[in-house]
């Protein structure tokens, strides 16, 4: 009996951790000449293995204000709302990337791919004066709200570091197979994946009826753990404040002539959510500016009086860091499958 009552928690404990991760489905972004990846060598270059978690999310909202109708003046009104992951650190991050790039490798090797590293090709002219560096070491420079992970032991190649520590890769426009073609044909892999905890709950209709009437600066968001398609974050560059977009990808692109060109990129159908990680509850930052509807006359002149107006909430998240990182984990072990089987069906 005691047996029977062991393996029962045991099912069920198995069932609620299938639960946890919802559909993951992939699709192909772009791909062609798939079958020609049998005529490369029988290796891989993994250029890229990143994955890039949202630790701190942090959102300004300003609605501004001026005239309204039927008379009177509204000043400005400034929400922020400030948000950060508590219970998960940085090493367990990494922890998690380590894994996902283990099996990564492994089920290639199992395959009979040769693993080649940057350090084997950092000679080649295509990767002339960049920087070789070593992966394990969580970073919060790359992406603002972001901590960037590249796997233990793993070395990856990078343009330029700059004086803030933010790495430049390669050009947006580079899609792996001009890196093939200068590397003899070699397979190019790149896995670079997104990891938000935060989604945005307000409604288009509420936010229409926000700005309708001006003055009025609202932020409604909610947890919500999940691997997706893209993002965007602001931050600044050299000629003012820019938008990076950061997203999840498998590519393995070939190229040796225009006769013998493969590629292919796959990227999650949509949203892959992760559930029961965060309590789930709305956050919320409002604020209403002040307003004048009379004004004061001074003769002829009318003068109306308004003061803008800021809330700033920071608040912390709290999750059990094992039930994050099993979810993270599940999630991304099945992507990552899903986008390799997904090459290694051309591979005879």
């Amino acid at each position: 009996m005691r047996k029977i009552i062991i393996f029962i928690a045991f099912v069920l404990s198995i069932s609620t951790y299938a639960q946890q991760v919802g559909k993951v489905e992939i699709k192909k972004q772009s791909g062609f000449g798939l079958k020609k990846f049998n005529e490369a060598p029988k290796k891989v270059f993994i250029q890229d293995f990143f994955i890039n978690y949202q630790i701190i999310f942090d959102q300004i909202e300003i609605a501004k204000g001026g005239r309204e109708f039927g008379g009177g003046v509204r000043g400005d009104a400034k929400a922020q709302l400030v948000l950060a992951v508590k219970g998960v650190s940085e090493q367990d991050l990494q922890d998690i990337t380590d894994k996902l790039y283990k099996e990564y490798v492994a089920k290639l090797k199992a395959k009979g791919f040769e693993i080649v590293t940057s350090k084997d090709v950092q000679e080649n002219d295509i990767f002339k004066d960049w920087i070789l560096l070593d992966g394990g070491t969580p970073v919060k420079s790359q992406f603002p709200g972001y901590v960037t992970t590249a796997p233990t032991g793993f070395q990856f190649l990078t343009k330029k570091i700059s004086k803030k520590g933010k790495l430049k890769k390669k050009s947006i426009f580079d899609n792996g197979m001009g890196t093939s073609k200068s590397l003899g044909g070699i397979i190019v892999a790149r896995v670079n994946m997104v990891v938000p905890f935060i989604k945005d709950v307000e409604s288009m209709a509420s936010s229409a009826l926000t700005k309708s009437f001006g003055g009025v600066a609202k932020i409604v968001v909610k947890p919500e753990l999940s691997i997706i398609q893209n993002t965007s974050v602001k931050t600044t560059g050299a000629f003012g404040p820019k938008v990076i977009l950061l997203n999840t990808s498998s590519v393995f692109a070939y190229k040796e002539s225009l006769k013998n060109q493969a590629s292919l990129i796959t990227i999650p159908k949509k949203k892959i959510v992760i559930n029961e990680v965060f309590e789930i509850k709305k956050y919320k930052a409002i604020k209403s500016a002040g307003q004048d509807l009379w004004g004061s006359s001074y003769g002829a002149v009318k003068v109306f009086s308004v003061n803008d107006a800021i809330i700033k909430k920071m608040q912390a998240v709290p999750c059990e860091s094992q039930i994050y990182k099993k979810g993270v984990l599940d999630a991304g072990s099945q992507y990552l499958d899903k986008s390799l089987s997904q090459f290694l069906s051309n591979i005879n």
